[in-house]
Protein backbone atom coordinates (compact mmCIF):
# COMPACT_ATOMS: atom_id res chain seq x y z
CA UNK A 1 0.00 0.00 0.00
CA UNK A 2 1.58 3.46 -1.07
CA UNK A 3 2.14 6.07 1.52
CA UNK A 4 2.27 9.84 1.02
CA UNK A 5 4.75 11.71 2.48
CA UNK A 6 3.67 15.64 3.67
CA UNK A 7 7.21 16.53 2.85
CA UNK A 8 7.53 15.43 -0.05
CA UNK A 9 5.71 16.22 -3.73
CA UNK A 10 4.37 12.31 -4.42
CA UNK A 11 3.69 9.18 -3.18
CA UNK A 12 5.73 5.94 -4.26
CA UNK A 13 3.10 3.26 -4.94
CA UNK A 14 4.62 -0.31 -3.31
CA UNK A 15 7.81 1.34 -2.00
CA UNK A 16 7.79 2.46 1.72
CA UNK A 17 8.27 6.54 1.63
CA UNK A 18 11.54 8.07 3.68
CA UNK A 19 11.51 11.27 3.48
CA UNK A 20 14.30 12.94 5.81
CA UNK A 21 13.69 16.88 6.72
CA UNK A 22 16.77 19.31 7.95
CA UNK A 23 18.26 17.89 11.40
CA UNK A 24 16.56 18.93 14.46
CA UNK A 25 18.08 20.43 17.42
CA UNK A 26 19.67 18.56 20.37
CA UNK A 27 17.64 17.02 22.97
CA UNK A 28 14.29 16.33 20.78
CA UNK A 29 11.93 13.64 21.94
CA UNK A 30 11.28 10.68 19.09
CA UNK A 31 13.13 9.37 16.19
CA UNK A 32 16.12 7.28 16.28
CA UNK A 33 19.16 8.56 19.14
CA UNK A 34 21.96 8.90 16.38
CA UNK A 35 22.39 8.68 12.42
CA UNK A 36 23.88 5.42 13.23
CA UNK A 37 20.64 4.00 14.09
CA UNK A 38 18.99 5.74 11.31
CA UNK A 39 21.53 4.10 8.77
CA UNK A 40 20.81 0.59 10.48
CA UNK A 41 16.75 1.10 10.59
CA UNK A 42 17.55 2.16 6.17
CA UNK A 43 20.33 -0.53 5.74
CA UNK A 44 18.07 -2.90 7.02
CA UNK A 45 14.56 -2.31 5.05
CA UNK A 46 16.91 -1.54 2.13
CA UNK A 47 17.89 -4.98 2.21
CA UNK A 48 14.76 -6.41 2.94
CA UNK A 49 13.09 -4.56 -0.41
CA UNK A 50 15.86 -5.78 -2.45
CA UNK A 51 15.58 -9.09 -1.24
CA UNK A 52 12.33 -8.94 -2.56
CA UNK A 53 12.68 -6.64 -5.82
CA UNK A 54 14.47 -4.42 -7.84
CA UNK A 55 14.86 -0.85 -6.22
CA UNK A 56 15.08 2.58 -8.52
CA UNK A 57 18.17 5.03 -7.34
CA UNK A 58 15.62 7.21 -5.93
CA UNK A 59 13.81 5.00 -3.67
CA UNK A 60 17.42 3.45 -2.50
CA UNK A 61 17.53 3.84 1.35
CA UNK A 62 21.41 3.84 1.99
CA UNK A 63 21.88 6.59 -0.85
CA UNK A 64 18.96 8.47 0.88
CA UNK A 65 20.92 7.76 4.17
CA UNK A 66 24.21 9.28 2.81
CA UNK A 67 22.62 12.04 0.97
CA UNK A 68 20.82 12.77 4.96
CA UNK A 69 23.95 12.87 6.69
CA UNK A 70 25.98 14.64 4.26
CA UNK A 71 23.08 17.54 4.44
CA UNK A 72 22.89 17.37 8.38
CA UNK A 73 26.81 17.24 8.62
CA UNK A 74 27.06 20.77 6.42
CA UNK A 75 24.25 22.52 8.87
CA UNK A 76 25.03 25.49 10.14
CA UNK A 77 23.01 24.60 13.05
CA UNK A 78 24.90 21.60 14.38
CA UNK A 79 28.05 21.15 16.14
CA UNK A 80 30.37 17.75 16.55
CA UNK A 81 27.58 16.44 19.53
CA UNK A 82 24.45 17.45 17.86
CA UNK A 83 24.19 14.63 15.18
CA UNK A 84 21.85 12.39 17.35
CA UNK A 85 18.24 12.86 16.35
CA UNK A 86 16.88 13.24 12.55
CA UNK A 87 12.80 14.62 12.99
CA UNK A 88 10.66 11.77 11.08
CA UNK A 89 7.80 14.04 8.87
CA UNK A 90 4.17 13.20 9.08
CA UNK A 91 3.44 10.11 7.14
CA UNK A 92 -0.10 9.88 5.37
CA UNK A 93 -1.44 6.62 3.95
CA UNK A 94 -4.06 7.83 1.78
CA UNK A 95 -5.41 4.56 0.92
CA UNK A 96 -6.06 3.59 4.65
CA UNK A 97 -8.39 6.37 4.70
CA UNK A 98 -9.41 6.66 1.00
CA UNK A 99 -8.13 9.79 0.79
CA UNK A 100 -6.64 10.90 -2.77
CA UNK A 101 -3.21 13.51 -3.39
CA UNK A 102 -4.31 16.41 -5.16
CA UNK A 103 -2.48 17.48 -8.07
CA UNK A 104 -1.23 20.40 -7.29
CA UNK A 105 2.45 22.05 -7.77
CA UNK A 106 4.88 23.12 -4.68
CA UNK A 107 6.33 21.29 -1.91
CA UNK A 108 2.92 20.72 -0.02
CA UNK A 109 1.06 17.36 0.08
CA UNK A 110 -2.75 17.90 0.15
CA UNK A 111 -5.00 15.13 0.70
CA UNK A 112 -9.21 15.19 -0.73
CA UNK A 113 -11.93 13.12 1.29
CA UNK A 114 -15.48 12.85 0.53
CA UNK A 115 -17.91 13.36 2.53
CA UNK A 116 -21.19 14.71 1.10
CA UNK A 117 -21.20 12.67 -1.41
CA UNK A 118 -23.70 9.51 -1.76
CA UNK A 119 -23.15 6.40 0.97
CA UNK A 120 -19.27 6.35 0.59
CA UNK A 121 -19.46 9.38 1.97
CA UNK A 122 -21.11 8.26 5.75
CA UNK A 123 -18.44 5.41 5.53
CA UNK A 124 -15.21 7.60 5.66
CA UNK A 125 -16.89 9.90 8.63
CA UNK A 126 -15.14 7.41 10.51
CA UNK A 127 -11.94 7.19 9.07
CA UNK A 128 -12.15 11.19 8.61
CA UNK A 129 -12.40 10.58 12.67
CA UNK A 130 -9.95 7.89 12.98
CA UNK A 131 -7.41 10.14 11.24
CA UNK A 132 -7.86 13.61 12.68
CA UNK A 133 -7.68 11.95 15.89
CA UNK A 134 -4.53 9.79 15.45
CA UNK A 135 -2.29 12.89 14.00
CA UNK A 136 -1.07 14.81 17.06
CA UNK A 137 -0.70 18.83 16.40
CA UNK A 138 -1.87 20.90 14.12
CA UNK A 139 -3.73 20.26 11.02
CA UNK A 140 -5.54 21.81 8.48
CA UNK A 141 -8.95 21.07 6.99
CA UNK A 142 -10.82 23.35 4.29
CA UNK A 143 -14.60 22.40 4.18
CA UNK A 144 -16.85 22.53 1.27
CA UNK A 145 -18.53 25.81 0.91
CA UNK A 146 -20.10 24.95 -2.07
CA UNK A 147 -22.64 22.34 -0.75
CA UNK A 148 -23.38 24.03 2.11
CA UNK A 149 -24.06 27.23 -0.12
CA UNK A 150 -26.28 25.08 -2.64
CA UNK A 151 -27.88 23.44 0.37
CA UNK A 152 -29.57 26.53 2.03
CA UNK A 153 -26.58 26.64 4.46
CA UNK A 154 -27.96 23.88 6.51
CA UNK A 155 -26.16 21.77 9.29
CA UNK A 156 -26.24 18.93 6.96
CA UNK A 157 -24.41 19.68 4.42
CA UNK A 158 -21.79 22.19 6.29
CA UNK A 159 -18.88 21.28 8.28
CA UNK A 160 -18.32 17.51 9.28
CA UNK A 161 -17.56 17.31 12.72
CA UNK A 162 -17.28 13.65 13.35
CA UNK A 163 -17.92 12.17 17.07
CA UNK A 164 -18.11 9.00 18.64
CA UNK A 165 -20.52 7.62 21.67
CA UNK A 166 -19.08 8.10 24.83
CA UNK A 167 -18.86 4.36 26.31
CA UNK A 168 -16.66 3.22 23.11
CA UNK A 169 -13.53 5.53 23.78
CA UNK A 170 -11.85 8.35 25.95
CA UNK A 171 -12.01 11.32 23.54
CA UNK A 172 -13.62 14.58 23.83
CA UNK A 173 -14.33 16.44 20.57
CA UNK A 174 -14.33 20.74 20.61
CA UNK A 175 -15.87 22.25 17.82
CA UNK A 176 -15.42 26.65 18.15
CA UNK A 177 -17.15 28.07 15.27
CA UNK A 178 -18.48 32.03 16.13
CA UNK A 179 -21.63 30.64 13.46
CA UNK A 180 -23.03 28.17 15.29
CA UNK A 181 -26.72 27.87 15.68
CA UNK A 182 -28.93 26.21 17.83
CA UNK A 183 -31.82 24.21 15.75
CA UNK A 184 -29.76 21.60 15.66
CA UNK A 185 -31.10 19.65 13.26
CA UNK A 186 -29.92 18.16 10.19
CA UNK A 187 -32.19 20.40 8.66
CA UNK A 188 -31.96 23.47 10.77
CA UNK A 189 -29.47 26.45 9.45
CA UNK A 190 -26.21 25.95 10.85
CA UNK A 191 -22.83 25.45 9.69
CA UNK A 192 -22.53 22.34 12.28
CA UNK A 193 -22.61 18.71 10.31
CA UNK A 194 -22.46 16.93 13.40
CA UNK A 195 -21.87 13.60 12.89
CA UNK A 196 -22.04 9.87 14.80
CA UNK A 197 -18.77 8.29 13.24
CA UNK A 198 -19.23 4.56 13.83
CA UNK A 199 -22.54 5.08 11.42
CA UNK A 200 -22.13 8.47 9.36
CA UNK A 201 -25.94 9.44 10.75
CA UNK A 202 -26.45 13.21 12.01
CA UNK A 203 -26.36 13.50 15.21
CA UNK A 204 -29.46 16.16 16.61
CA UNK A 205 -27.57 18.80 18.74
CA UNK A 206 -30.69 20.86 20.07
CA UNK A 207 -30.76 21.51 23.87
CA UNK A 208 -32.36 18.06 25.16
CA UNK A 209 -31.49 15.85 22.07
CA UNK A 210 -28.41 13.58 22.78
CA UNK A 211 -28.09 14.58 26.31
CA UNK A 212 -27.24 18.72 24.84
CA UNK A 213 -27.01 20.94 27.28
CA UNK A 214 -26.77 24.72 27.16
CA UNK A 215 -23.94 26.66 29.33
CA UNK A 216 -22.36 29.79 28.88
CA UNK A 217 -18.90 31.39 29.21
CA UNK A 218 -16.69 34.43 29.02
CA UNK A 219 -19.42 37.76 28.42
CA UNK A 220 -21.16 36.47 25.24
CA UNK A 221 -20.31 32.55 24.21
CA UNK A 222 -22.70 30.16 24.50
CA UNK A 223 -21.86 26.35 24.85
CA UNK A 224 -23.74 22.98 24.12
CA UNK A 225 -22.24 20.36 25.67
CA UNK A 226 -23.30 16.39 25.65
CA UNK A 227 -21.27 13.47 27.86
CA UNK A 228 -23.50 10.69 25.76
CA UNK A 229 -20.81 11.80 22.94
CA UNK A 230 -18.28 13.27 24.65
CA UNK A 231 -18.77 16.78 22.54
CA UNK A 232 -18.69 20.37 23.12
CA UNK A 233 -19.81 23.11 20.65
CA UNK A 234 -18.89 26.30 21.07
CA UNK A 235 -20.48 29.54 19.53
CA UNK A 236 -17.17 31.60 20.33
CA UNK A 237 -17.07 35.43 20.09
CA UNK A 238 -14.13 37.12 19.13
CA UNK A 239 -14.49 39.73 21.63
CA UNK A 240 -13.81 37.20 24.49
CA UNK A 241 -11.39 35.41 23.00
CA UNK A 242 -9.12 38.59 22.14
CA UNK A 243 -10.20 39.77 26.14
CA UNK A 244 -9.23 36.96 27.88
CA UNK A 245 -5.73 35.23 27.05
CA UNK A 246 -7.32 31.84 28.78
CA UNK A 247 -10.49 32.03 26.61
CA UNK A 248 -10.15 28.93 24.84
CA UNK A 249 -8.09 27.00 27.47
CA UNK A 250 -10.70 27.47 30.03
CA UNK A 251 -13.57 25.93 27.99
CA UNK A 252 -11.42 23.05 27.42
CA UNK A 253 -10.48 22.37 30.73
CA UNK A 254 -14.07 22.98 32.43
CA UNK A 255 -15.90 20.92 29.86
CA UNK A 256 -13.40 18.03 29.79
CA UNK A 257 -12.34 14.98 32.42
CA UNK A 258 -8.86 13.48 33.46
CA UNK A 259 -7.28 11.15 31.36
CA UNK A 260 -9.36 12.16 27.84
CA UNK A 261 -7.84 12.96 24.68
CA UNK A 262 -9.02 16.22 23.05
CA UNK A 263 -9.58 16.22 18.84
CA UNK A 264 -10.02 20.39 18.64
CA UNK A 265 -12.00 21.27 15.82
CA UNK A 266 -11.11 25.24 15.09
CA UNK A 267 -13.04 27.98 12.84
CA UNK A 268 -10.80 30.93 11.86
CA UNK A 269 -12.40 34.26 11.13
CA UNK A 270 -14.45 35.85 14.47
CA UNK A 271 -13.36 33.09 15.81
CA UNK A 272 -8.93 33.08 16.60
CA UNK A 273 -9.10 35.95 14.39
CA UNK A 274 -9.80 39.67 14.10
CA UNK A 275 -10.64 40.46 10.32
CA UNK A 276 -10.66 43.94 10.47
CA UNK A 277 -7.74 44.04 12.52
CA UNK A 278 -5.69 42.94 9.43
CA UNK A 279 -7.49 45.28 7.40
CA UNK A 280 -5.41 48.07 8.70
CA UNK A 281 -8.23 49.31 11.01
CA UNK A 282 -7.49 50.97 14.29
CA UNK A 283 -8.66 49.93 17.57
CA UNK A 284 -11.33 51.86 18.03
CA UNK A 285 -13.19 51.21 14.23
CA UNK A 286 -12.10 47.77 14.40
CA UNK A 287 -14.08 47.40 18.19
CA UNK A 288 -17.00 49.03 16.52
CA UNK A 289 -17.60 46.78 13.53
CA UNK A 290 -17.03 44.01 15.68
CA UNK A 291 -19.58 44.36 17.95
CA UNK A 292 -21.89 45.92 15.55
CA UNK A 293 -21.60 42.10 13.71
CA UNK A 294 -23.40 40.67 17.16
CA UNK A 295 -26.21 43.74 17.25
CA UNK A 296 -29.54 42.17 15.39
CA UNK A 297 -31.87 44.19 14.60
CA UNK A 298 -35.71 42.25 14.15
CA UNK A 299 -37.66 44.63 12.28
CA UNK A 300 -41.56 44.76 13.35
CA UNK A 301 -42.81 45.09 9.61
CA UNK A 302 -40.36 45.51 6.67
CA UNK A 303 -39.91 49.00 5.37
CA UNK A 304 -37.45 50.76 3.56
CA UNK A 305 -34.24 52.34 5.17
CA UNK A 306 -31.91 55.71 4.50
CA UNK A 307 -29.17 56.69 5.96
CA UNK A 308 -27.12 60.05 5.53
CA UNK A 309 -26.68 60.12 1.48
CA UNK A 310 -27.25 56.06 0.74
CA UNK A 311 -29.97 55.04 -1.12
CA UNK A 312 -32.56 52.96 0.30
CA UNK A 313 -32.35 49.64 1.34
CA UNK A 314 -35.25 47.21 2.05
CA UNK A 315 -35.27 45.22 5.75
CA UNK A 316 -37.76 42.55 5.94
CA UNK A 317 -36.14 40.32 8.03
CA UNK A 318 -33.89 39.95 11.32
CA UNK A 319 -29.86 41.13 9.90
CA UNK A 320 -27.26 42.65 12.10
CA UNK A 321 -26.13 46.12 12.22
CA UNK A 322 -22.80 45.58 10.56
CA UNK A 323 -24.42 43.48 7.48
CA UNK A 324 -27.00 46.39 7.06
CA UNK A 325 -24.06 48.68 6.83
CA UNK A 326 -22.41 46.75 4.25
CA UNK A 327 -25.82 47.19 2.44
CA UNK A 328 -25.63 50.72 3.04
CA UNK A 329 -22.57 51.35 1.76
CA UNK A 330 -22.28 49.25 -1.26
CA UNK A 331 -21.98 51.69 -3.69
CA UNK A 332 -18.51 52.31 -2.45
CA UNK A 333 -15.45 50.73 -1.13
CA UNK A 334 -14.32 53.52 0.39
CA UNK A 335 -17.94 54.26 1.92
CA UNK A 336 -17.74 51.34 4.57
CA UNK A 337 -14.28 52.10 5.67
CA UNK A 338 -15.04 55.78 6.25
CA UNK A 339 -18.27 54.79 8.11
CA UNK A 340 -17.12 53.09 11.40
CA UNK A 341 -16.84 56.67 13.48
CA UNK A 342 -18.49 56.46 16.96
CA UNK A 343 -21.27 59.62 16.10
CA UNK A 344 -21.92 57.79 13.07
CA UNK A 345 -22.68 54.22 14.83
CA UNK A 346 -24.59 55.43 17.34
CA UNK A 347 -27.18 57.79 15.18
CA UNK A 348 -27.58 54.21 12.58
CA UNK A 349 -28.11 52.54 15.87
CA UNK A 350 -30.95 54.75 17.36
CA UNK A 351 -32.72 55.17 14.35
CA UNK A 352 -32.56 51.28 13.15
CA UNK A 353 -33.77 50.78 16.95
CA UNK A 354 -36.97 52.61 16.07
CA UNK A 355 -37.95 50.41 13.83
CA UNK A 356 -37.70 47.14 15.54
CA UNK A 357 -36.25 44.77 18.64
CA UNK A 358 -32.34 45.21 18.95
CA UNK A 359 -30.95 42.41 20.76
CA UNK A 360 -27.12 41.13 21.87
CA UNK A 361 -26.01 37.56 19.30
CA UNK A 362 -26.92 34.68 22.09
CA UNK A 363 -29.35 36.81 24.20
CA UNK A 364 -33.04 37.68 23.80
CA UNK A 365 -32.70 40.77 26.08
CA UNK A 366 -33.16 44.08 24.48
CA UNK A 367 -29.83 45.63 23.95
CA UNK A 368 -30.02 49.76 23.79
CA UNK A 369 -27.58 52.55 22.81
CA UNK A 370 -26.44 52.88 26.13
CA UNK A 371 -26.00 49.25 26.93
CA UNK A 372 -23.88 49.34 23.48
CA UNK A 373 -21.91 52.72 24.47
CA UNK A 374 -21.19 51.14 28.02
CA UNK A 375 -19.70 47.94 26.41
CA UNK A 376 -18.10 50.03 24.02
CA UNK A 377 -15.70 52.16 26.38
CA UNK A 378 -15.26 48.70 28.37
CA UNK A 379 -14.09 46.80 25.81
CA UNK A 380 -11.91 49.61 24.55
CA UNK A 381 -9.59 49.56 28.02
CA UNK A 382 -9.46 45.89 28.11
CA UNK A 383 -8.75 45.26 24.40
CA UNK A 384 -5.90 47.87 24.17
CA UNK A 385 -3.38 44.97 25.07
CA UNK A 386 -4.81 42.53 23.15
CA UNK A 387 -5.28 43.29 19.66
CA UNK A 388 -1.89 42.20 17.66
CA UNK A 389 -1.09 43.14 13.76
CA UNK A 390 -2.15 39.94 12.38
CA UNK A 391 -5.60 40.00 14.32
CA UNK A 392 -5.03 36.51 15.83
CA UNK A 393 -6.27 36.77 19.41
CA UNK A 394 -3.54 35.82 21.96
CA UNK A 395 -5.98 33.17 23.60
CA UNK A 396 -5.65 30.88 20.35
CA UNK A 397 -1.88 30.90 21.49
CA UNK A 398 -2.19 29.71 24.59
CA UNK A 399 -4.61 27.43 24.14
CA UNK A 400 -2.37 25.35 21.13
CA UNK A 401 0.64 25.49 23.72
CA UNK A 402 -1.04 23.95 26.27
CA UNK A 403 -2.24 20.64 23.73
CA UNK A 404 0.44 20.22 21.49
CA UNK A 405 1.79 17.00 21.89
CA UNK A 406 -0.67 15.58 23.30
CA UNK A 407 -3.49 16.01 21.72
CA UNK A 408 -5.19 16.94 18.29
CA UNK A 409 -5.93 20.71 16.53
CA UNK A 410 -7.51 21.34 13.41
CA UNK A 411 -8.31 24.70 11.81
CA UNK A 412 -11.64 23.57 10.01
CA UNK A 413 -12.18 26.50 7.53
CA UNK A 414 -14.47 27.72 4.07
CA UNK A 415 -11.93 29.65 3.01
CA UNK A 416 -8.11 30.42 2.77
CA UNK A 417 -7.62 31.95 6.01
CA UNK A 418 -6.09 29.01 7.30
CA UNK A 419 -2.94 29.19 6.37
CA UNK A 420 -1.85 32.78 8.16
CA UNK A 421 -2.57 30.65 11.45
CA UNK A 422 -0.37 27.74 10.96
CA UNK A 423 2.38 29.67 9.74
CA UNK A 424 2.01 31.80 13.04
CA UNK A 425 1.96 28.74 14.95
CA UNK A 426 4.11 25.91 13.99
CA UNK A 427 7.57 26.41 12.82
CA UNK A 428 7.38 24.15 9.90
CA UNK A 429 3.87 24.16 7.86
CA UNK A 430 5.16 20.64 6.47
CA UNK A 431 4.62 19.23 9.22
CA UNK A 432 0.73 19.70 8.86
CA UNK A 433 -2.10 17.65 7.28
CA UNK A 434 -3.92 19.76 4.78
CA UNK A 435 -7.12 17.87 4.06
CA UNK A 436 -9.67 19.22 1.48
CA UNK A 437 -13.03 18.05 1.32
CA UNK A 438 -14.95 16.67 -2.05
CA UNK A 439 -12.47 19.11 -3.99
CA UNK A 440 -14.29 18.14 -7.01
CA UNK A 441 -17.37 20.20 -5.79
CA UNK A 442 -15.80 23.52 -5.64
CA UNK A 443 -16.86 26.58 -7.71
CA UNK A 444 -13.51 27.86 -9.98
CA UNK A 445 -13.53 31.12 -7.59
CA UNK A 446 -12.86 28.84 -4.61
CA UNK A 447 -10.66 25.97 -6.15
CA UNK A 448 -8.37 29.37 -7.62
CA UNK A 449 -8.14 30.86 -4.10
CA UNK A 450 -6.93 27.84 -2.53
CA UNK A 451 -4.72 27.02 -4.69
CA UNK A 452 -3.33 30.37 -5.11
CA UNK A 453 -2.21 30.12 -1.65
CA UNK A 454 0.11 27.73 -2.01
CA UNK A 455 1.56 29.46 -5.48
CA UNK A 456 3.25 32.68 -2.89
Amino acid sequence: MGQVCTTCAGSHPGVPTVSVPAAAAPGMEGGCESLVDLKDDFLGLSSRWTARSSVPDEYDMAKQYDAATAAASSSSMLGQDSLKVVQRPVIVDADEYHMKQLPLSGDMCIFDINLHDGVAARQNVERYYAMCKEKLGLHVTTSCFTTWRKSKKTNGHAKVIPVHPADTEAVRVFFFDDNLEWGGHEESSGICNLRDSSTGEFVNFAEGENGFKRDRAGRHTVIYHSDHYRTVLVKANILDAMEDIEYFSSIVERFSSPGEKFLIFMDVNSTIVCNDTIQGKDLGTTLLSTMFEFVNLRPREAFDFAFEDSPAIRIEKPDNLKSLVKRLTARSPDAYASFWTEDRCWQLFAALAERGEVTWSGSEDTFDLDDCQTLFKEYLISLGRAISKDGIAPSWFTVFDKLKGEHSVHLNSFGVDTRKVLLATVPDELQALQVTVNYELWDARDVQKFEGQFQN
